[in-house]
């Protein structure tokens, strides 16, 4: 059975990604903080708790098939200060995992995690070609490392790529993320206060997302040395996202539209142009916002 680490595997992605290959490959997860209560219900999964920023992976640990690289910090804030840990997290992470596996011919394929937030205002649909204008320390830090990942890749033959993901949402997400607050907000009649809400997002459920990387791994040949959108292909106004969890509750919370004003330099219409993907998998890319919704209200 081919092997895969998970990097940064304990949270939300991770854990779906965790679910989702389960029975297709030997999973070792390696994060700073495990969740053992999550892995106690896969005893055949590996895990190893280890601080990528200042730790290498023991030579012991045999060279896996693919590398799944989610370690970073997640951030909205458009604090400058916020620079020195999100480098740490996500620049440090990638070049101490080069210096381990650099040399292993038996890895495949690296994926790096860049965002589509990389992209800011330059216009719907995002295509990989377009030139980023990152408006954010994440999304600047973030594409620094996506152009490290590429030209470790270029100049020294390492087998990286780069996933830009839509905007994820699904089991074991942080419940103050925007889609599972707006549900259990919804579901105690609460009311909500929100900005006006026309701004638009390509939204995906996290196991449609593990579905796509799923297949970049089965084409792993194709997928080196590229950068790809992942994400429905499609965007919605976080009002449409409200009302039709609204209905699909039945509830009776007061939306208080505009009570919260924009970010500076909000992103209005995020969405990701997927014909990239497709050619890579050979596969349409076809996921119903709508249903997974449905889906996800009943599973909460």
């Amino acid at each position: 059975m081919e092997k895969i680490y998970i990097i940064g595997g304990s949270g939300f992605i991770g854990k779906n990604l965790v679910e989702y290959f389960l029975p297709l490959y030997d999973i070792t997860v390696i994060d700073k903080y495990i969740d053992e209560q999550f892995f106690s219900n896969y005893p055949q999964v590996k895990w190893l708790r280890m601080d990528l920023v200042e730790e290498k992976i023991p030579r012991e640990y045999e060279t896996p098939d693919y590398i799944i690289n989610l370690a970073s910090i997640v951030t909205a804030e458009r604090d400058f200060g916020l620079f020195d840990g999100l480098i740490t997290s996500n620049l440090k992470v990638l070049l101490n995992l080069y210096e381990r596996f650099k040399d292993e011919k038996n890895l495949k394929l690296f994926i790096q995690f860049g965002s589509s937030e990389e992209y800011g205002n330059e216009g719907s649909p995002f295509r990989e070609t377009m030139r980023e204008s990152p408006n954010s320390p994440y999304a600047l830090v973030k594409q620094l490392t996506v152009n490290t990942a590429l030209m470790l890749h270029s100049n020294y033959g390492f087998p990286a790529m780069v996933v830009r993901p839509g905007n994820l949402f699904g089991k074991y997400q942080n419940k103050s993320k925007f889609i599972p607050y707006v549900i259990s907000q919804l579901k105690n009649n609460a009311p909500l206060n929100v900005t006006p809400c026309e701004q638009k997002r390509d939204f995906i459920h996290a196991e449609d997302f593990a579905w796509c990387i799923g297949q970049l791994i089965k084409n792993h040949k194709n997928a080196v040395g590229e950068i790809v959108n992942a994400g429905s292909g499609k965007s919605i106004s976080l009002k449409e996202i409200i009302e039709i969890c609204r209905n699909s509750i039945g509830s009776t919370s007061e939306i208080n539209y505009g009570a919260i004003p924009y970010r500076e330099n909000e992103v209005m219409d995020l969405r990701c142009d997927e014909k990239k993907l497709s050619q890579i998998i050979h596969h349409n890319i076809k996921f119903n916002i709508n249903n997974r919704l449905k889906e996800y209200i009943q599973s909460l």
